[in-house]
């Protein structure tokens, strides 16, 4: 209940001082005004006189201060200054957003994220979707030690020979001497060769067969290199 009520004459608008042992919840309900009224016209041995442009001070529990207005058509207290002030309360959880309107309202946080009244920022199950991830920013790192590998496929192919030669030369553009090669043979040709070396340098696979392989083996290829 209401236990202390004044006005300060400080020019418009005015301020009404008022002191009460209800919570937020309570004085901003709608008839707060019309239940607190009996009450209020003993503590101002009248019955008080609202201004439209009073600012309201309450002092509420528990143990909380700020400014509200009066609703006149509600009979409560809005805890939200006049004139696109920021208001002095915020209900739990909530956060300061700019509105259309340039004035500062309390929302709840939602989409990819919600936050508590502790400050602690939830990301929402599903939230983080390609298109919000950085280029290069998901690295093995990012993997459970035991899944984390020691090296990944950087190029893959299929080739077919050309002949003339037991040695081929294969562009692979990008390739590093330092990476490692795995190749099979799919189709051994005419010839019926096999593979005997595979020879990685600059932008350059090099495979060397048993024989001149001709114009019909085919070979598939994979470069791996370390992470």
């Amino acid at each position: 209940m209401i236990t202390q009520i004044g006005r300060y004459f400080v020019g418009l608008p005015n301020i009404v001082g008022i002191v009460t042992d209800d919570n937020l919840a309570t004085i901003t309900t709608t008839g707060y005004l019309n239940d607190e009224a009996d009450n209020i016209e003993a503590l101002n041995n009248g019955e008080f006189q609202w201004e439209d442009t009073d600012l309201v001070l309450i002092h509420y529990s528990p143990n909380q201060i700020g400014f509200f207005v009066r609703d006149a058509s509600n009979a409560t207290f809005v805890a939200n200054p006049p004139a696109g002030g920021l208001a002095n309360t915020l209900p739990d959880g909530d956060i300061f957003v700019g509105n259309a309107s340039n004035v500062a309202t309390g929302v709840t946080m939602s989409g990819d994220a919600t936050i508590d009244n502790t400050g602690a920022l939830t990301i929402a199950n599903d939230a983080i979707t390609t298109a919000k991830i950085d280029d290069a920013a998901v690295t093995v790192a990012k993997l459970e030690a035991d899944l984390q590998p020691s090296h990944v496929v950087k190029f893959a192919g299929q080739h077919t020979t050309a002949g003339g030669a037991a040695a081929e030369a294969i562009t692979v553009t990008g390739a590093a001497a330092t990476d490692l090669a795995f190749v099979q043979m799919v189709d051994a040709g005419t010839n019926t060769v096999s593979v005997v070396q595979a020879q990685v340098t600059a932008d350059t696979l090099t495979v060397t067969f048993s024989a001149d392989p001709g114009a019909d083996a085919i070979i598939n290829y994979q470069l791996l290199r370390a992470v």
